[in-house]
């Protein structure tokens, strides 16, 4: 059985405040990295809820693409000198 997700999220530009009318919700089952391939193109991602678990997923468990920092290659990272 795969998790199942409320994603709501935004097809407009990161601004605050948002309008209601701004923000979307899907349900979607699967793999949290497999949600943004599920989004429209350019979704931004305001929350995920696990629907099981009946509360939000922490940001440091959302699919890699939206956690900041963690994207970075070894390569791309500045190195101290």
């Amino acid at each position: 059985m795969s998790a199942t997700y409320r994603v709501r999220y935004s097809l407009t530009s990161a601004g605050f405040p948002r309008a209601p009318s701004d923000v979307s919700a899907v349900d979607l089952a699967g793999a949290l990295d497999d949600i943004p391939g599920q989004l429209p193109a350019g979704a931004y991602i305001l929350y995920i809820e696990d629907l099981a678990a009946g509360r939000d997923v922490h940001w440091t468990r959302w699919p890699r693409a939206y956690r900041p920092g963690f994207c970075e290659s070894d390569a791309a990272r500045a190195k101290p000198s």
